[in-house]
């Protein structure tokens, strides 16, 4: 706007003029004086910004202009600026200097001579508005030290001031950290001079800093960032056993439980895993061992399928937790299981693998052991059998009770088959599809597993990943109509590499882990 009001005024000025000739012949000696016009009363000069206007005037002389001088007065003194004496039009002269500012100009003088010598001299006053510093900000206390290993470690609170000899447009906050920046925040400030900020920031593992950026009324930027180091420990080193608890409701058993801490051990928290519920069962407080290797007593349910258990050296959030296998009231083992071929004489890999599963001892027998006695034919439970489908196709895995069909190609020492066993079982099965294996227990099996759809003698086909079902027979060693469960964990492959008996694809192993509960 200003420098509109400028142009026009001297367009005005000009045109006043517009008719003056510039023939020095035939002067006037009763002619004026020049007449020095500015287009204001002040000039106004911020060294902060870079477009100020420049010094502009008008200078009429009836008489035409011999001279014009141009001074700066300063608070050192007045020294010459310019001198001008060739002119378009001498009775008009319009000037606009722009001049290198400084914060000690205090006038522009101009003094205009015309050819009469008669001199005007005319003084703009220049008010400078000097450079200003830019924001400062400054961190009460100077960093943030947050260390672990205090006993009560406290994240004070962030405090800083801004200060602006000019004047703030905004402040803005940003959270640090190892992954980049967050901001926090920012506020307008219209000018204000000063800004306090106090607040609680709870500062993590991987922040780096709080960093401030403050911009003046000039846009001129300060940016700062506070220190923050947060000082970690690592977590407790818990180790469990990775053999599984066995347990009875009879009596406590111990959970083996081993610490290593830096900060020393506060306190160690035990829960039974129950249908997928934590019950709490003991809670120990500790006077900041760092090391730490007991074994406490807790009291076992049938519902127990782990047991968890939380270390704490007194941080929240920072607890080391870790879990353990429990079977209560129940017989587990892995066991392997040849098919047919290698029934009566195990594979030379597989030594102890023969092809009857007895689940009261929870291994196999070979055919002549159970065609040696009646007791020992109660003894085995379940036969592996592997129906061949050609000789470079993979064999069908099945699985069939002592009684069920196959027996008779299952040959003892002397060539008498299976099924002239004294007593043969008949062992009931049914594939399970949303039952929960992994954390089977006494009571999931006894409410989850109906004994009236385990009816099955034989299941075909079998393969790995199926939960099977089972209920011995009345006659079985292992008591009559008892439910457990297995998982087939693996079988040896029929064809190709890896095969027991090259050409023969119905020779094979199968492992499974049988999950057994007590006879009470």
């Amino acid at each position: 706007m200003i420098r509109k009001i400028y142009t026009l005024l001297i367009l005005g000025l000009c045109l006043g003029f517009a008719a003056c000739g510039d023939d020095n012949d035939g002067l006037d000696p009763n002619a004026a004086a020049p007449v020095i016009n500015f287009p204001m009363e002040q000039l106004d000069v911020d060294l902060n910004k870079v477009d100020n206007l420049p010094v502009v005037a008008v200078i009429k002389s009836q008489a035409g202009l011999q001279s014009v001088t141009m001074k700066l007065q300063t608070a050192e003194g007045v020294t010459e600026y310019k001198t001008v004496t060739d002119f378009f039009n001498p009775n008009s002269y319009s000037l606009s200097e722009n001049l290198e500012y400084n914060a000690n100009y205090e006038a522009f003088i101009i003094e205009a001579t015309d050819k009469l010598n008669h001199v005007t001299s005319g003084t703009l006053p220049i008010a400078v508005t000097d450079v200003m510093a830019r924001p400062v900000i400054t961190f009460d206390p100077e960093e943030i030290v947050y260390d672990e290993m205090d006993e009560n470690p406290v994240i004070p609170r962030t405090t800083f001031e801004v200060v602006s000899e000019a004047g703030l447009k905004v402040v803005e906050v940003y959270l640090v950290s190892a992954t980049g920046q967050e901001s926090k925040g920012s506020v307008e400030l219209n000018g204000k001079k000063d800004f306090s900020y106090d607040e609680m920031i709870n500062y993590k593992e991987g922040d780096k800093g709080f960093k401030v950026k403050a911009v003046d009324i000039y846009d001129n930027v300060t940016i700062s960032t506070l220190p923050v180091e947060y000082r970690t420990v690592p977590i407790p080193v818990l180790t469990l056993s990775e053999l599984p608890i066995l347990a009875t409701t009879d009596a406590k058993q111990g959970v083996p439980v081993k610490v290593e801490s830096v900060r020393g051990v506060h306190e160690v928290i035990i829960y039974r895993i129950e249908n997928g519920q934590e019950v709490e069962v003991l809670r120990e407080q500790k006077n900041g061992e760092k090391q730490l290797d007991y074994t406490p007593e807790i009291n076992f349910t049938e519902s127990t399928s782990r047991v968890k258990v939380v270390v704490s050296d007194g941080r929240e959030g920072k607890e080391a937790v870790g879990t353990v296998k429990a079977y209560v009231n129940m017989d587990v083992a892995t066991v392997n299981i040849s098919s047919k071929t290698f029934a009566n004489s195990a594979h030379e890999k597989y030594p102890d693998a023969y092809g009857l599963l007895s689940f009261k001892d929870l291994k196999t027998y070979s055919v002549d052991y159970a065609l040696t006695s009646a007791d020992n034919a109660k003894n085995v439970d379940l036969k592996f059998y592997c129906m061949g489908k050609g000789s470079n196709v993979a064999s069908e895995p099945r699985l069939y009770s002592i009684n069920a069909a196959k027996s008779d190609e299952y040959k003892g020492s002397n060539g008498a088959g299976l099924n002239t066993a004294a007593v043969k079982n008949r062992t009931t099965l049914a594939k399970l599809s949303d039952f929960d294996y992994d954390n089977a227990t006494v009571t999931s099996i006894a409410s989850e597993i109906s004994a009236s759809l385990i009816v099955k003698e034989d299941l075909i086909p079998i393969a790995e990943g199926d939960i099977i079902a089972f209920k011995t027979a009345s006659t079985s060693a292992a008591g009559g109509n008892r439910i457990g469960v297995m998982k087939i964990i693996s079988m040896t492959p029929s064809i190709g590499e890896g095969v027991l008996k090259p050409g023969d694809t119905t020779a094979r192993v199968l492992t499974v882990e049988i999950k057994f509960p007590k006879k009470k």
